[in-house]
């Protein structure tokens, strides 16, 4: 692989935090690795803000924004920074978008101006996401319009599922759909190290004697459909299944469904830790839960079910979702349709198959992980593609 100059950009930036945010992340840290120059363009949150918010050995570059009144984003006004007309003037072989906003369009601007390809990669059903944040269907109609001529203005178009693929076509897309699969940057530690994350989730939260362990990691907000898992959760208990289910994360329904679960009576079953910022600890979690419950059909591709494979922990997804298309039912995953009661008795059934959960759990492993060096040398691969196509 010839070397390359790439710039990287999002539309959001911690103190967001989202998928999309990891997948940059990895991006910028392999393609480095391996002898590429890299920067990375998202929006400023404020210079105290933007000092915080670093993550080792990933340079970013942050480029004047303006606030936006839904969901605590920001605007990036990419034309206000002289560094990214500067970076592309200088030379850039690459210009890779990761979201369908302000920089976006000035990549695929750039790109036509120096004669380099433009990329946008698809992550979110974004037509949803409006829809959740403005609760008005004008603007909803308005947002779509502004990133579907953004999308449109690129050469190139990446999708992280083929669920992904077939919404951006429902948008209205046309042209071709290359898909990259996410991957994660969790690592199954030693087996010491392993007891002694398990022992210490145990003692925090009084796991030790539990049987039976199921784990949601997440935004807790309204797309995620945790609701429907409650109620599956409820009819577990009622037939007598001893159970925890534990809710990692944070988000603007936390205290609602907090109090859902006490209407439910699942209060003894149901443990709401919060945002869990410390990787090292989080897989405490992945390596004490039997089963990863992801109810979402939102999300295109969600990175949790890749992480709970990498410590051997099945996750049992909604059939037909985008997201489910990584794993095949009883073998790598299990899958099952949009039924509380089916959930129910899907669940009661894997846990009273340790056989069967014992080999799922194993082929997780071997068949639903991935790095993220491996997607990165798979994106390497399509850029040299690209390029050599972009020349001719």
């Amino acid at each position: 692989m010839s070397k390359k100059k790439i710039l990287l950009s999002l539309d959001s930036w911690y103190p967001q935090v989202a998928g999309p945010n990891v997948v940059v992340s990895n991006y910028y840290k392999y393609l480095t690795e391996s002898g590429n120059e890299c920067k990375i363009f998202v929006p400023t949150y404020g210079k105290s803000t933007d000092k915080k918010n670093t993550i080792a050995n990933v340079e970013v570059s942050h480029i004047p924004s303006v606030y936006i009144p839904f969901g605590g984003f920001r605007n990036g006004v990419p034309r206000w920074s002289h560094e990214l007309t500067k970076e592309a003037k200088n030379g850039a072989d690459i210009f890779h978008a990761h979201s369908p906003f302000a920089l976006c369009s000035r990549f695929a601007e750039l790109g036509k101006k120096y004669r380099a390809p433009s990329i946008l990669t698809f992550h979110t059903k974004f037509k949803d996401e409006f829809e959740r944040i403005t609760k008005s269907s004008t603007l909803t109609e308005f947002m779509m319009k502004r990133i579907m001529k953004a999308i449109n203005s690129v050469d190139y178009v990446f999708t992280v599922s083929e669920g992904a693929a077939d919404t951006l076509r429902e948008y209205g897309y046309e042209k071709d759909i290359t898909i990259i699969r996410n991957g994660t940057d969790m690592q199954m530690p030693s087996s010491d190290e392993a007891e002694k994350l398990i022992k210490e989730v145990n003692e925090k939260y009084a796991l030790t004697d539990c049987e039976n362990v199921f784990l949601f990691v997440g935004r807790i907000v309204s797309v995620k459909n945790l609701p429907f898992a409650f109620d599956a959760m409820h009819i577990l208990k009622e037939r007598g299944v001893n159970f925890k289910f534990i809710v990692v994360g944070d988000g603007e329904d936390l205290d609602g469904y907090k109090t859902l679960v006490k209407e439910l009576g699942l209060a003894d079953n149901v443990l709401f830790t919060g945002m869990i910022t410390d990787r090292h600890f989080l897989q405490a979690f992945y390596l004490r839960a039997d089963v990863f419950l992801f109810p979402s059909s939102f999300d295109t591709a969600s990175l949790c079910p890749i992480e709970a494979a990498t410590f051997s922990l099945p996750t049992l997804l909604m059939e037909g979702s985008p997201t489910s298309e990584i794993v095949v039912d009883n073998y790598t995953g299990f899958t099952e349709t949009c039924s509380a009661v089916k959930w129910a008795d899907k669940l009661h059934s894997i846990v009273n198959d340790k056989d069967l959960l014992r080999e799922v759990s194993q082929n997780a492993k071997k068949h639903v992980y991935r790095s993220w060096k491996n997607v990165v040398e798979e994106v390497e691969d399509k850029y040299d593609e690209i390029l050599e196509t972009f020349k001719k």
